[in-house]
Parts: C-alpha cells; structure tokens; sequence
C-alpha cells in the first residue's frame, strides 16, 4: 500500500508521533551526549590530575635527593682543608641526616684530593690505588665506610667524567637492594678532580605507589623511562626484571615509547594481570627519569556516567508513549467532519463522471468547513457554460471554419480557451503561406529564403524539416564554390613554391653554407646535402646513396667530442645547438667549420638533424696568430712590471741612507719588502706557462728566503719550515697573499724573539676540504680551538672573522715559536700599518683570520681564490 492510499487519522497520528519522537530523540540524544561527555571528562581529567599530583610527589622527592648530590660536589669544589677524615665525616653525617639515601661517596682522581694518594694505600675508604673513593653506606644495616668499585668502568663515574655534567643512573641491583645513583661532577680550577654522589634505595617507591587506590579496584606503579618497573602492588617479582616492552599489547607499547621520550598520556588496554578493560594514565618524573602508571578499571570510572543515561531514556521513553496518546484524540476531532464532506463529493464526482453537472454538493456541515460544498458548488457552475461554448468553436474548426470565434463573456483560462482556438486558425495560415513561398525559391535554386513562421509541436516538425533542407542545400552549393576557388588558390601556390624552391636552391647552391639533413643513427647517414658540398671534393649522391656517412668526414680527434655533444642536446631536449669542429675534405685536408644543428622529432619521437656548416678554418688562423700575440704582450707586460717595481725597491732603499731616524729607515726597508713580494709575483708570471697563475709554494720559499736574509738571518739560530701543497694561484689572489705573507714574517723576525735566541718560523698553505682543515699534527680544526678556549675561560684565541663560515678554499698559518703576542691588544685595532694591512687584505680575499696565542704567535688564515677577470 502506497502512503497516500493511507487515511488522514492514521497519518496524523504517525505523524504527530514521529515528530514528537524525534525532537525527543534528538534531544535526549543530545543531554545524554552532552552530560555522559562532561561526566567522562570529568573522570579523565580526575584521574589525570591524581597521576599528575602522585609524579609530582615523587619528583620533588628526586629533586631533594639530586640536590644532596650537588650541593656535596660543590661543597667539595670549595673545600680547601684537604682532610680526608674530615671528608668522610661530612659523608656519615649527610647519611645520618638524610634517612631516604642508603648511600652517599666521594671519588677522586688520582692524588687529585690532596696529592697523598700513596700514603692511604687499602685504607679505610681506599683500595690497591690509595685513591680517595670513601662509599658510606647503610646496606648491612649499620653504617660502614668502604671503597667504590669499578669506578674505571661504570657510568656513576666515567660518565659525569666525559660530559662534566650530572646523571642519573639507570635503576640496578647492588648488594641486593635495588636502587639509583645520583652523581655530580667535582671542578677544582676548571679542571675535573672527581665525583659526588648518593644512592636511593628504591623500596620506598615500591611501598608508596603499591598503596595507592583508586575507584574500587584501580592501583599504582611505577616505570623507569627505559620501561623497567620499579614497583607493583601485585607482581612483586617484575620489579627491576620486566619491561613495559616485553608486553605484546600495541597500546602498552605505545605508552612505552612516551614514557621514554618523557611524555605524559593515557591508553585503554586489556590488564595483564587481571584481564580487565583499563585506563592507564601515565606522567613523567623528570628528575627521577621515571613515569608514575595508574591504572583504572574502565567500568568503575564510567559507571556513574552509564547509570545517569540509563535514566534518561526511561524519562524519554515515558514522553513518546504519552504523546502517542494525545496525538490519537487530535487526529479523530479533525478527521469525522472531513469523511463526511469527502463521501459526499464522492458522489458529485460519480454524476460528474456520468456527465450530469446539474448535481450540487450539500452545504449543511461544520461551521468551519462549510465552505469547502459552497465553493465547489461554485466551481460547477462556472464550468458548464465554456465547457459548451469550446464544443462549439471545436466543431467549426472541424468543417475547416477558421474564422470561427469564441462569443461568449468568460474568465481565466476559459478566456485563455477561446484565445488558443482562435490563434490556432491564425497560425495555420501563416506556416501554409510561408512554407509554399520556400518551396516556390527552391524551383528557382534560391536557397537563401529561409523559414520566417516557425510552428510549434508536430507544426514544427514540419517548419524546421524544410528549414534543415534549405539549409543542407545551401551548404552544399557553397562548399561547391568554395572547393572550385581552392582548387585555383592551390594551383597558383604550387606553381610559386616550386618557383621559389628553385631560387633557394640556387642561392644555397652559390652560398658558403652547407645544408644537411641526416638522421640520428650510427654513422649519422644523409637524407639531405646540399649541391654546394663539391666544395669539400664530394658529390651529392656520395652522402644520399650512403657511401659516405656524415661521421666519415668528421675528423677522428673530433668524434668523441661530438657524439658528446649531439646526444647530451638530444637528451636534454634541446632544439638548437652550435660546435665548432675539424672535418676532412676529399681529398684528406683538414679544414675547420662552424655548425649550427636544429634538432627534430616528430609525433614517434623519431630524432632528425637538419644543419649548416660554414667553413671557419681561416677564421681560425687568424685567432691562433691573435693568442700568439696577447701571450707575447702579457710576458711583456709582466716583465716590465716587475723591472719597474725592482727600481722602485731600489730607489726606496737608496732613498732610505738620507735618512738617520731608525722608525723612518724602517719604514723605508718595510716599503721595499712589500714592493719585493709584488714584483716577485710577476716575475714568478713571467715564468709561468699560462702567464695566469703562479706555483705559489717556490714563490713563498723564496720570498721567505728574501726576508731572513734582509734581515740578516743567517747565523742558524732562528730558523724556517715549510708545509705548503703544490698550489697555483691568480695574480688577484697571489699579490695580496704575498703581502700578508711579508707582514707576517716580517713582524716574527722583528718582534718575535730576544737577540741571541733560538726559534722557528712555521709557514702552512694547504687546500681546504668541505670542513674546515685538520691543520696536521700541529692544530685542532679553528671550532674546535675556540671551543676549548670558551670552556676554560681563556682569552688566547680572539674572536673569528665569519664564524662557523665554511667555505671550498686554502688555509695558511704563519706561526713563531717566541715570545707571543702582546696580552690585551686586538690584531685588528692596532696602529702598526702591517696588521692594518694584513686585515684589509684578508677581507679582500673573501677571508677570515684568527690569532693563537697556545704557544708563541700564529694567525690562521681561511680564504677563498678570487677568479682571474682579464681586461677587455
């Protein structure tokens, strides 16, 4: 049965009941969603904050035994008396004092306590070594004072050793108390002198967290962030052993791997142990480098939360069976009077369909549907009359009356009624005169008359199929026309392409280019050669009939370089490349050509290579006699240079004897050292090969060698070591690093050391690796030096330019053994015009410089070659 086929009082009824239902259900759904979500919150976030205030509790308890072990490192860093008896008995009293520790010790370095290590050997408090390592303990029970033990291996000492900072062990056994060490390392002038530590039993933990409830049945425990359990109110016998990984749970994995990471969470897991739903919320103790665990029945927690909706849907429940009723007893005081009206219409409507319109409804009904027989009354009343007036018009329009109309005085769509008919005649009319008048231009093959009047239904049919014909005809006849004219168009351009073929030919033909077209195959075989190729002995049909391949003429040096060439552009996608290359005439010349190769590939990817060759070979002549030239010039100019520098130094120090004032002799003698190292650049160019770059390693001997003897060092007492790689440098880089390398010299023969005294000059230039250089056996990497010198607050290095800069280039080092740089002055705010230099010039080179004062002076150097721009 279809829902409207069902009556009104039960539709009224199902509706009135399913609307109450759902705004019921929705809306308990929606108190019950609200309410159990905020009750489970609640027992979350209760929960939550209990776990929260149990690590609390316990890290404050980590915190007040590390601070023990902290406070005793730093009292033994200040403790000046030495006493060993004193020291331990500052140990028994922090033990008597601080009941949770069952141990508290002090290990030292070798006779890092007070330098007697050999007078407490096997002592109290010290073994086989006498090295001062007192462990009061109360593990028997009593208090006792014995040595450590594997102190040589264990982390409690080698790590607060290695990292100078304090740790936490990882929870163990020893002596059969499961415990952990807290350790602080011992500073005595910056220097690591030994370690402070305690021992906490952990049974306390394990007392605690196992009498912890919660709810009903929920307990406590507690992990280390490896996982290790360090209590359980149950399993007693998985303290210290098990391991929250050992677990297959997925969830209990997870939460193993917060707990190690130090995050805090909850998981719902099966229990292990009572094979129950649970909610284990888990928060870490920072300083313990532990997790507390509470674990609560999932169940317990929400069982208020589960009784609350229960009475919810009972209320519901109640609400919908009530409406229900009430819902009943409106439907039946609507739908009586409304079955009344409805049988009697049923009866109107069965005359009606007999044709008997004279029927009338009866109006004596409720007051509040008595208006519902009145209009329908009405309705058949106004029906009648253009019902009858349309058979009318119908009939005439039948006999084929088309002026025919409508007379009688009627409304509304019957208006509408009579206003059709008479537009159907009229419409008629027109597509019967407009079609003929179509048809008629047909005869007279005029296809441009179209369809003016188009119809509507099967009229239109009619209209558009002679309008589609009309047009389908006039289509044709003007491709027709259109095909004639280019068909003509087509004749004439054929005619002036083969014309203008036949002039490019000739032009191509008498031209010094050579047109190829050859396919990328081996052998690169021609589809296409220009006419013109008998300009190097071959005949066209030499390359079309594949005698010759294109590769044949390639000279044999070349190939390589063009296979090289031609496949890296084909891969790379390229369109259009240019090489310059040797290729052989018939008759074996070497001539040289200039290729321009456009690179084709059609809709297979098939590749094709269309190119033009010219002939370039005097071209090339000419550039080889250009080079010879420059190379000549520049050997030129580089030696004139040098001489006009040489006269310079020599005029400087001929200009120096008028002079009687040492500082401006010096001067003088320290100009003539700068203009020396320039010129020894350019002559060291003026030898070179390249005329480009110099061998820098023989240039520093030499200007080193010019240096000591300048002044006058030659009685062996200081002398002079080279590490340099064999490396060769840019005039823009070689010139302002001679400069540097003469200041630098120059300043350690001056200042370095006292008349009479022995020492070494050190000069290094190495090439630098992706990290900063290894400075051999004699240096650290440049970080590593500033590190060491951060952490004992010496001042030996100063700051570097570019710090933690690294770059691909060189590293020089200049260094003396004497007598060291002076304390407080900065290298670079100085008013010794040397350094001043010196900095400049480092900046120059894109460098950075740094002073070591460790042993004697050194500058460290790391810069950058600059790259050689020749003048235009």
């Amino acid at each position: 049965m279809r829902f409207k086929d069902v009556p009104l009082k039960p539709k009224l009824v199902v509706f009135i009941v399913v609307g109450v239902f759902l705004v019921l259900a929705v809306s308990t759904a929606v108190i019950i969603g609200t309410v159990t979500s905020q009750e489970e919150k609640l027992a979350y976030e209760k929960s939550i904050e209990m776990a929260e205030n149990y690590a609390n509790q316990f890290d404050a308890r980590m915190k007040s035994n590390q601070a023990v072990a902290r406070t005793l490192a730093l009292t033994m860093a200040e403790y000046e008396a030495s006493d060993r008896e004193d020291a331990i008995d500052i140990l028994e009293n922090i033990l008597e004092g601080n009941p949770s520790l069952i141990g508290v010790y002090l290990g030292y370095e070798p006779d890092a306590f007070d330098g007697r290590d050999r007078d407490y050997v096997n002592t109290s408090g010290h073994d086989a070594t006498g090295r001062f390592v007192p462990y009061c303990n109360k593990i028997e029970g009593s208090l006792a004072v014995e040595p450590l033990v594997h102190y040589d291996s264990s982390d409690y000492y080698q790590l607060p050793k290695a990292t100078g900072m304090d740790i936490l062990t990882e929870p163990y056994f020893y002596e059969g108390i499961f415990m952990m060490s807290y350790d602080s390392p011992i500073f005595k002038d910056g220097e690591f002198a030994g370690i402070a530590g305690v021992d906490v039993p952990l049974k306390y933990v394990d007392e605690v967290a196992s009498n912890i409830r919660t709810f009903d049945t929920g307990y406590a425990f507690m992990v280390s962030n490896t996982g290790i359990f360090l209590s359980h109110p149950t399993q007693k016998d998985w303290i210290g052993k098990k391991n929250l990984s050992d677990f297959d749970a997925k969830g209990i994995k997870i939460a193993a791997e917060d707990i190690q990471q130090g995050i805090g969470g909850h998981i719902e897991v099966k229990d292990p142990t009572t094979g129950k739903t649970v909610i284990m919320f888990y928060e870490p103790v920072e300083t313990g480098d532990s997790a507390f665990v509470l674990v609560v029945p999932k169940e317990e927690m929400l069982a208020g939360v589960a009784d609350l909706r229960d009475r919810l849907l009972i209320i519901s429940a109640i609400s919908i069976l009530f409406m229900a009723a009430l819902a009943y007893m409106i439907a039946r005081s609507i739908t009586k009077p409304i079955d009344e009206i409805v049988d009697d219409f049923r009866n109107i409507a069965q005359d009606a369909v007999k044709g008997k319109l004279d029927v009338r409804a009866n109006t004596d009904v409720e007051i509040d549907f008595r208006e519902i027989p009145s209009g329908l009354n009405e309705i058949l009343r106004a029906v009648i009359v253009p019902i009858r007036e349309t058979m009318r018009v119908t009939n005439a329009l039948v006999k084929g009356e088309l002026k025919e109309r409508v007379t009688v005085d009627v409304q509304g769509e019957f208006r509408d009624l009579g206003n059709t008919l008479d537009k159907f005649s009229e419409t008629l009319n027109r597509i019967i005169d407009d079609s003929n008048a179509v048809l008629t231009a047909f005869q007279n093959n005029d296809f441009k008359r179209h369809i003016l009047v188009h119809g509507h239904g099967d009229f239109k049919l009619l209209t558009d199929g002679i309008e589609e014909t009309r047009m389908a005809l006039d289509l044709v006849t003007a491709q027709r026309r259109a095909a004639e004219k280019a068909l003509l168009d087509y004749a004439m351009e054929l005619e002036r392409s083969n014309k203008l073929k036949e002039e490019m030919e000739r032009v191509i033909n008498n031209s010094p280019v050579i047109v190829f077209l050859w396919k990328y195959e081996p052998g690169w075989p021609a589809e296409f050669v220009s006419e013109n190729i008998a300009r190097l002995g071959y005949e066209v049909e030499d390359f079309t009939s594949n005698k010759v391949f294109y590769e044949d003429i390639v000279h044999p040096e070349d190939l390589e370089k063009m296979h090289e060439e031609l496949a890296r552009n084909v891969e790379s996608g390229c369109d259009f490349y240019t090489s310059e290359y040797r290729i052989l005439t018939k008759s074996g010349e070497v001539r040289w050509v200039d290729e321009r190769t456009f690179i084709q590939k059609d809709e297979r990817d098939e590749v094709r290579l269309q190119g033009i060759i010219l002939d370039i070979t005097e071209h090339k002549k000419a550039e080889e006699v250009l080079l010879q030239i420059e190379e000549i010039h520049k050997k030129e100019i580089h030696h004139r240079i040098k001489n006009n520098l040489q006269v310079i130094s020599t005029l400087l120090y001929l200009e120096s004897g008028n002079f009687n004032d040492v500082r401006v002799v010096e001067a003088f003698k320290e100009s003539q050292h700068r203009v020396k190292s320039m010129a020894l650049v350019h002559e060291k160019l003026y030898q070179s090969e390249d005329m480009v770059s110099v061998d820098f390693a023989d240039y520093i001997q030499e200007l080193s060698n010019y240096l000591f003897q300048s002044y006058l060092v030659g009685s062996g007492k200081i002398s002079l070591r080279f590490d340099v790689d064999n490396v060769f440098l840019g005039m823009d880089t070689a010139v302002p690093l001679g400069i540097i390398i003469n200041e630098l010299v120059s300043n350690s023969l001056k200042h370095a050391f006292s008349e009479g005294e022995d020492g070494e000059i050190y000069i290094q230039l190495h090439r630098n690796r992706r990290d900063l250089p290894s400075y051999r056996e004699n240096y650290k990497n440049a970080e590593d030096q500033v590190a060491k010198c951060e952490k004992s607050d010496c001042t030996g290095i100063s700051s570097i330019q570019g710090k933690n800069k690294v770059v691909d280039g060189l590293t020089l080092i200049v260094r003396d053994d004497g007598k060291g740089f002076p304390e407080g002055l900065d290298f670079r705010n100085t008013d010794s015009l040397g350094l001043q230099l010196v900095t400049a010039l480092v900046d120059q080179i894109n460098g950075s410089i740094e002073l070591d004062t460790s042993r004697g002076t050194g500058f460290i150097i790391i810069f950058q070659e600059l790259k050689y721009k020749p003048g235009v």
